[in-house]
């Protein structure tokens, strides 16, 4: 089995887990004079309380506001001045935090970023300034068609107990309600064995292996890293539709939606592959080619698979014109349908396997690449061989596979389809 271009990039990786439980994965590119550092902390939205939504993006986004030994306006100042960058936010399954400098400005990046994770201080001033931005955003986002779509998708597939049943941004009403001490006290979720951090770029593997030590070694872990058991959800039976009126708006946003399947699941490669066929490849793969192209009835039209650590939402959407919405809904179904019951041809099947083979690659072309694809590979425990295994396992699959995996998980009996739009005549 050849290595595929890049993929030496991963395999060669140092990986070393500090005392505190914290694993590092670091890799030298003597091509680059920059290094790029990502990280993720597996605590976000899917371990605050259904009233506190939006806490884990918002305490994410908080990091940056102070820590205890720098005030925000010190951190932008400090790194700006060396032409560098830090940044942290919330997520649904993790927060992610960040930063690139060139290679002799790295231990200052690992020291504001390990002051960031360990020691943010929440100024009450700071915390108010980020709300108000917040609050702009959601004002904006609430009128907007496709997020009410998505808000409203959610509800349906998921019991409100379920972290997926929400976006994770939070509300108007929720983001308001919060306090400081919401804040302080999600970050008890930040633990250094659920932190993973990647470094890519000109650099000595043990050197920053002794540089992580110095900045992250003090993070003294306060109990036991956050744990994730997620609700089952109801299966959907029959039809369930709901109809969003928004006054105004020229344009429908259509979700068609199934509970998908999580990125552990052993379907999950081939549902990759059928949902690039169904709608990503291309114009937005059969649903674009049918319902946009050759129909005329959208202005988009495709599909999304999210699959994390739980089965998320197996979607396809599109924007219509209002007076299309049902033609375009009967055309979406009839082709999820058709696809189901004939599969994907021989040169649908070989056009996704080179683009996902391929994508693949070019990810691997950027610091940041690397990066991601290292935290990927570990939060998933793939191995370092994944970038090496990934086009035998893209390649192994055959149409009868993805036929199956799609009869299995895309109904057209039992499904939930939300509209979000002028309001629909009669």
């Amino acid at each position: 089995m050849t290595t595929p271009p890049g993929g030496d990039a991963i395999e060669t990786a140092t990986r070393h887990v500090l005392p505190n439980g914290m694993v590092a994965l670091i890799q030298r590119n003597p091509a680059s004079t920059t290094v790029s550092v990502r990280g993720e902390v597996r605590a976000g939205a899917v371990h605050e309380a259904a009233e506190k939504n939006g806490l884990a993006v918002f305490t994410g986004a908080s990091l940056i506001r102070g820590t205890q030994r720098r005030s925000f306006q010190q951190i932008v100042a400090e790194t700006e001045e060396r032409g560098c960058s830090v940044n942290a936010g919330g997520g649904q399954h993790a927060s992610g935090f960040g930063g690139r400098a060139l290679a002799e400005d790295l231990p200052l990046i690992l020291e504001v970023l390990a002051e960031m994770l360990s020691q943010p201080i929440f100024p009450a001033q700071e915390i108010e300034r980020l709300r108000g931005q917040f609050l702009t955003g959601l004002r904006e986002s609430e009128q907007e068609t496709r997020t009410q779509a998505s808000r409203a998708i959610r509800q349906m597939l998921f019991p409100p107990e379920h972290p997926y049943s929400r976006l994770s941004s939070g509300t108007i009403a929720s983001i308001e309600k919060l306090t400081r001490d919401d804040l302080v006290a999600f970050h008890r979720n930040y633990h250094p064995a659920a932190t993973t951090i990647a470094i890519v770029g000109d650099v000595q593997p043990q050197a920053v292996v002794e540089l992580l030590e110095q900045s992250f070694g003090h993070w003294e872990p306060l109990g036991q890293p956050p744990t994730l058991a997620l609700p089952q959800p109801t299966p959907i039976s029959g039809i369930e539709r709901r109809d969003i009126a928004l006054p105004g708006k020229s344009q429908t946003d259509v979700i068609w939606a199934v509970h998908g399947i999580a990125r552990t699941d052993p379907d999950f490669y081939t549902a990759s592959v059928a949902n690039m066929i169904l709608g990503r490849i291309g114009m937005g793969g059969r649903l674009g080619d049918n319902v946009r192209e050759q129909q005329g009835l959208a202005y988009y039209c495709g599909s999304s698979l999210e699959a994390d650590m739980g089965a998320g939402p197996w979607v396809a959407l599109a924007g219509v014109n209002p007076a299309d919405v049902e033609k375009a809904i009967s055309a979406m179904v009839h082709e999820i349908a058709r696809f189901a019951a004939e599969g994907p041809t021989d040169e649908e099947l070989a056009d996704a396997r080179d683009y996902m083979t391929g994508s693949t690659v070019l990810g691997l072309e950027t610091n940041d690449g690397i990066a991601g694809t290292l935290l990927g590979i570990e939060r998933y425990s793939l191995g370092l061989d994944y970038i090496r295994r990934y086009p035998e396992i893209i390649r192994s699959i055959s149409a009868e596979q993805i036929v199956d995996v799609t009869r299995k998980y895309l109904s057209t009996s039992s499904y939930a389809v939300v509209t979000a739009g002028p309001a629909i005549a009669g």
